[in-house]
């Protein structure tokens, strides 16, 4: 998977990271001046290359010269007729096989753990979760609001909708244009699977909800991510509650945003390559975090959040967010 650096604010204006390569460009340049890629769409410019340099050209060449002529030797020498251990070993014999093909074995059987991990996402994506309408996110009432008259609550609620309406909007603003509405495919309420752990004993599914609109007029997109659900307690899931508000600059060309959580506010402008991923890096500290929107459609996307301390070297995966669009029961 590509991965992106971090993109942050210097002295004299904007940077961002390009999606290609990961260079720092100072905005608003259009092109990344070490590979001149496009920074909006992910292109890179067209040139010549060499019959030798074209990608598949050297492959045939090696399969030519070198693997088919082997493969003819071995039908037609016998030496496969030796390898039926491997037959027998795989009915029980495991005597008769050698330590490669026991770890062969193992490897298989692990991967088939990994695959048994995933079950629990694999139900839950299958099942259709509705929200009842009207459900109130912020769980059960405290003391005080228990002991509210019916004048009260209902001036809580108006204002509470007074305030909602003023800040949500439907639609995204008439001056954005289409290609560079990135975000208004998230509007709406998502359920969502946050995974840590993947691929190891230890991966954990937790479920949660991830909801996204337009606020200000159209002009931004504000989400709010839940894990667990808003209204359920967190337990001893070590829980998630994060928001983001996006806006774009027409200035530079590009989205950006901050990201709130655990107290902390942490800029970021965003990037998009041309397979439509979303690249959203923050700096906190000596870690650099990075957000990565992918196999975005009308009902789901997915994302993965990647974290370096050396400066980009190597990664880490954090978590892995799949999200399905939710249902809204208005019955």
């Amino acid at each position: 998977m590509a991965r992106a650096t971090d993109n942050k604010q210097e002295a004299g204006g904007a940077s961002i990271s390009c999606p290609v390569c990961g260079q720092s460009v100072r905005l608003p340049a259009e092109n990344c001046p070490a590979c001149g890629t496009n920074l909006r769409t992910g292109e890179k410019p067209e040139k010549e290359t060499s019959i030798w340099q074209r990608r598949g050209f050297k492959p045939l060449v090696v399969s030519v010269v070198v693997v088919i002529p082997v493969i003819t030797w071995l039908l037609t020498s016998g030496v496969l007729d030796d390898l039926d251990l491997i037959t027998r070993a795989r009915v029980g014999l495991e005597h008769c096989a050698d330590p490669p093909v026991r770890e062969m074995w193992e490897a298989e059987d692990k991967a088939q753990e990994i695959q048994s991990a995933k079950k629990g996402y694999d139900t839950w994506k299958s099942r259709s979760r509705t929200r009842p309408g009207g459900q109130d996110p912020n769980g059960p009432e405290t003391e005080e609001e228990r002991s509210m008259t019916r004048e009260q609550r209902a001036k809580r609620t108006d204002r509470r909708n007074y305030f909602a309406a003023s800040l949500m909007f439907d639609r995204p603003s008439a001056t954005l244009k289409e290609e560079d509405n990135w975000y208004g495919i998230f509007a709406g309420e998502w359920d969502a699977a946050w995974i840590t752990g993947t691929g190891t004993p230890q991966e954990r599914i937790v479920q949660g909800e991830w909801n996204f609109t337009w606020i200000n007029g159209g002009e931004a997109v504000q989400d709010i991510l839940a894990i667990p659900y808003l209204w359920e307690s967190p337990g001893k899931d070590a829980p998630v509650r994060a928001s983001t508000m996006r806006t774009f600059n027409r200035e530079t060309g590009f989205w950006e945003g901050v990201h709130l959580q655990a107290g902390k506010i942490f800029p970021f402008a965003a990037s998009k390559n041309q397979d439509g991923n979303i690249y959203e890096s923050y700096q906190d500290g000596q870690l650099i975090v990075t957000w990565i929107f992918y196999n975005i459609t009308q009902d789901g996307f997915q994302v993965t959040v990647n974290q370096t301390s050396d400066g980009g070297r190597t990664y880490s995966l954090a978590a892995e967010i799949w999200a399905k669009r939710r249902i809204v029961d208005l019955e």
